[in-house]
């Protein structure tokens, strides 16, 4: 069940990437073409934050079975654990801004998934040394 687990956490990683890639294009976009921030943007930043936390549950659920079956490596997986927590909390900071112009809005979401998606990069390659599969 554990291996399974985390096979699981390691392809979600990937839709977040492309979620976030996404989001990033979009907020950009909406950013520098000064366009209003729409029901959709809204929409995305929302998805996103979910990828994220499913994510982060997924991750800690790992860690107990981890910490259960003896192989548990407190350094590196609190170290995961803790930038995961901090970028699920950046993602959830989008709605935030929701009363400030768009351009402030869209602006202030891309650093916040940028710096989201920059730590969990961080996380996956100083847990695993790569960001693929089976490179240590």
């Amino acid at each position: 069940m554990l291996a399974t687990l985390i096979t699981i956490h390691g392809l979600i990683r990937w839709v977040l990437a492309v979620l976030a890639v996404i989001v990033l294009v979009r907020y950009a976009v909406g950013w520098l073409g000064k366009q209003s921030f729409t029901t959709t943007d809204r929409q995305l930043g929302t998805a996103y934050a979910v990828a994220i936390t499913v994510q982060f549950v997924l991750g800690l659920i790992n860690l107990i079975l981890l910490a259960a079956n003896g192989a548990f490596r407190p350094a590196v997986h609190i170290e995961h654990a803790f930038y995961g927590l901090i970028a699920t909390g950046l993602a959830h900071m989008l709605p935030m801004f929701k009363k400030r112009s768009a351009a402030i809005r869209f602006r202030n979401a891309f650093f916040l998934v940028l710096v989201s998606l920059l730590l969990v990069l961080l996380s996956v390659v100083r847990l695993r040394g790569s960001f693929f599969f089976g490179m240590m």
